[in-house]
């Protein structure tokens, strides 16, 4: 009869390894601490919301915080993409298309440091632009920081890289309970 594991404390567990567990064990373990990263399935099944070809970022939103956060997570993707030696995200135009004057879409354009497109037949509209019908009253407008993820590799990414700092990885094991001890 083999001997049981060893018990092993950890900083940090963390429970789900999907994009944000995996990125959050990523980011815990790049600045030191011991980590657990742990899946109920396998590690890149498709029982979720982070798998798949593509997700898309973007700067435009309605609340004021989530810009800086976008700008932010780009820098770190670069980075992570770096020391991973591959890329995940793709940068590009992010285009919106809203009512002019509709609240929400004056204050993510305004947030987002969108820029409105000039109207059809303009020099200073991109190409692209011409392949969208913008219905009266509504305006088109681009901005950036914004790409495609690729979802799975950039998961798969962060794991590899947690499990390179150090962060132990485990799928096929389920948390059933979480219980605070020695208070």
């Amino acid at each position: 009869m083999a001997a049981p594991p060893a018990e092993r404390s950890f900083d940090v567990i963390v429970v789900g390894a999907g994009i944000i567990g995996s990125c959050a064990a990523h980011a815990v373990a790049s600045r030191g601490a011991s980590v657990l990263l742990l899946e109920r399935f396998d590690l890149l099944h498709q029982r979720g919301s982070s798998h798949g070809e593509s997700r898309t970022t973007r700067p435009t939103y309605t609340r004021p915080q989530y810009p800086p956060m976008v700008r932010l997570a780009h820098r770190l993707w670069h980075e992570a993409e770096r020391d991973a030696g591959y890329t995940v995200l793709t940068p590009t135009p992010h285009l919106d298309l809203g009512p002019r004057d509709a609240p929400a879409f004056v204050a993510a354009m305004a947030n987002g440091g969108a820029t409105e497109l000039a109207p059809a037949g303009d020099a200073s509209r991109p190409a692209w632009a011409e392949a969208f019908r913008v219905p009266e009253g509504w305006a088109a407008a681009t901005s950036g920081p914004a790409g495609v993820i690729k979802a799975t590799k950039a998961m798969a990414m962060f794991q590899t890289l947690a499990a390179k700092m150090g962060a132990v990885v485990r799928d096929r094991t389920e948390v059933v309970d979480v219980a605070r001890q020695g208070e």
